[in-house]
């Protein structure tokens, strides 16, 4: 058994070193190979230290035979080969010549096992994959997603230039199973604006009857701990959030706060006032994006120095009242932000963003399937959670490293299309791999049959792995 590798290596391409192998009747795999989207994104995790943060999970097991890094690993790649469910990941991801190159295992680890069976079963199972998680704990997640942003702080610190983050809840429901019962919870997530998207970077699993502003602050102080005080220049929340006294506090840190009031505050009634004042100066904008025919007609109202209209805020305050009016009615809703004279186009603007991570969401359950869980134990829902959004938020970092990525509407958008395989077939060497046309390892294996004649049963294993799944 023995202890799991602590060094994280990726298969090098080598193909002479390959190739002699060959000529001595050695192979240690052969497996179809796959277009090389996901090479990329695997060099990026490994040399973005991810990979280190899973191998810091908390491991509840008794028995680690298998390193828990591995499992971690291997539910980032659940959603972007569309697997909604855990059993199929054994025989789709376990013989795929990119994450075997990026897991640091070969074709001869994946036909022997990572350990000895009497019964030569090999461990790597759906239940495995759940017994590593069922028993981790909400606290586990928010702690390795700490290490993960600290590590792609530093590894890309320009994805946190912007300064405007955004934080919103989200609800996933657990169906109930033979032996396990229905149950929910809320993802509480924050995260960097830019552009198109809202990047995931923090999130904390609690039952859904917490209130967002426990959660909130519990997330935030999190970002903190990792960013620093003050990292975070501008923070925007709907009312959901609503606490004054943090929001002052957030505001004496250096962190400005933009956020929809409720109709029944103090604060709303005086920008009511304001509104239905005589001489209040209303700016036409553009209507909402809604599917609704007509859309309204809409106008905004800039009111500053709010200072006193919120009870427990005392922090400066600029605001905003929207007036849609519609064939039969007007509605009005309020914004406020904690800075003095700021016009309400930019409060509106701001505003605005944050509905990103609306529309991020939408994406996450639509394609990503995120909210589709099967009957399962909390911590195995927690992982399945976790990962997805993980694996979001790094694919997209990877691909605005690539041409991929030019066009930032592209950015929200669904896992990419299932690597096809090619006809060149991936034939790995202890260390190396290279790329061979079927016809290219025949003829080598042919002008070394000698060499192959002790090895015939090992080639005849080799070849077929490349059969079945891949």
């Amino acid at each position: 058994m023995g202890n799991p590798k602590k060094s994280w290596f990726i298969f090098l391409t080598n193909r002479d070193a390959v190739i002699a192998a060959l000529k001595r009747g050695e192979c240690d795999g052969i497996l179809p190979a796959a277009r090389g989207f996901l090479d990329g994104f695997a060099e990026f995790c490994l040399e973005a230290g991810v990979l280190e943060c899973f191998e810091a999970f908390p491991d509840p097991r008794a028995r680690r035979s298998i390193p828990i890094f591995f499992f971690c690993n291997t539910l980032v790649y659940r959603p972007l080969f569309h697997l909604k469910r855990l059993a199929p990941i054994a025989d789709v991801l376990f013989r795929s010549p990119y994450i075997l190159r990026q897991l640091g295992f070969n074709g001869r680890q994946i036909e022997e096992g990572f350990y000895q069976t009497p019964d030569s079963q090999r461990p790597f199972t759906a239940q495995s994959i759940g017994d590593c998680f069922a028993k981790s704990e909400p606290e586990d997640f928010l702690v390795n997603q700490m290490d993960v942003l600290r590590k792609l702080k530093d590894y890309c610190p320009g994805e946190f230039l912007s300064g405007m983050w955004v934080m919103d809840s989200v609800t996933i429901h657990v169906p109930r199973g033979a032996h396990t019962p229905e149950q929910e919870f809320k993802v509480c997530v924050l995260g960097v604006w830019q552009e198109s998207t809202v990047w995931p970077l923090l999130w904390a699993f609690v039952p859904s009857t917490e209130h967002e502003t426990t959660v909130g602050q519990k997330v935030f102080a999190a970002a903190e701990e990792v960013l620093g005080a003050g990292t975070i220049r501008h923070l925007l929340v709907d009312r959901g959030y609503l606490n004054g006294r943090w929001v002052t506090e957030l505001h004496e840190r250096g962190t400005r706060v933009t956020i929809g009031v409720r109709k029944d505050m103090l604060i709303m009634e005086e920008l009511m006032n304001w509104g239905l004042s005589p001489n209040a100066e209303w700016d036409p904008v553009d209507p909402p994006e809604i599917h609704q025919d007509p859309k309204p007609q809409r106008e905004i109202l800039a009111i500053s120095h709010l200072e006193g209209e919120w009870s427990t805020c005392d922090a400066p305050l600029s605001g905003c009242l929207i007036r849609d009016t519609y064939p039969g009615e007007v509605k009005y809703q309020g914004l406020v932000t904690t800075a003095h004279d700021i016009s309400a186009c930019e409060i509106l603007d701001d505003n605005g963003c944050r509905w990103t991570l609306e529309e991020v969401y939408m994406t996450l359950t639509r394609y990503w399937e995120l909210d589709d869980l099967p009957p399962c134990r909390p911590g195995i829902a927690y992982a399945m959670v976790h990962f997805a959004l993980l694996a979001f938020t790094l694919l997209g970092f990877y691909q605005q490293e690539t041409d991929i990525a030019s066009d930032t509407k592209t950015w929200n958008a669904g896992p990419p299309p299932i690597p096809l395989p090619e006809s060149e077939l991936a034939v790995y060497a202890g260390p190396y791999f290279a790329l061979l046309q079927p016809s290219e390892l025949v003829e080598i294996v042919l002008a070394n049959i000698d060499a192959w004649q002790a090895n015939r049963k090992q080639l005849i294993l080799a070849l077929r792995m490349c059969e079945g799944n891949t």
